[in-house]
């Protein structure tokens, strides 16, 4: 049985949806200033930034920005849209600059330990 089409008109289905949130709100942390900060903070010289886990220097194409606790936590899932957005608008202490190798690293443990909770799995629609 396909889900009820209830949103935009009756054109997108409850999770259709919950996907153009996360989108728009991923898409509105791209403009967060301290994200910025985080990034200048581990400037060591033009082009070059230290990643906050191996302590290696990298080339900005080679680092990424990372939330130091998840958006969405691990253990406890998806819970609300306002802890959501507070967990993703956090303050430059809440961000860390890791190169891709340590990124990824750190998401794919954190997508084990989340597929290891399956209320995580499940995410509530508005």
């Amino acid at each position: 049985m396909k889900p009820a089409k209830t949103r935009c008109g009756g054109q997108w289905t409850p999770a259709r949806f919950s996907s153009f949130i996360k989108s728009a709100l991923r898409s509105a942390s791209n403009r967060w200033q301290p994200k910025y900060q985080c990034k200048k903070d581990a400037r060591t010289a033009r082009n070059t930034y230290t990643c906050a886990g191996c302590k290696k220097s990298h080339p900005s194409k080679s680092v990424r920005v990372d939330h130091i606790e998840p958006v969405v936590d691990t253990k406890r899932g998806f819970r609300t849209w306002d802890e959501y957005i507070e967990r993703m608008f956090v303050e430059r202490d809440g961000f860390q600059l890791l190169c891709m190798e340590c990124h990824d690293g750190k998401s794919n443990a954190e997508r084990i330990e989340r597929k290891a909770n399956k209320s995580c799995i499940i995410m509530p629609v508005l």
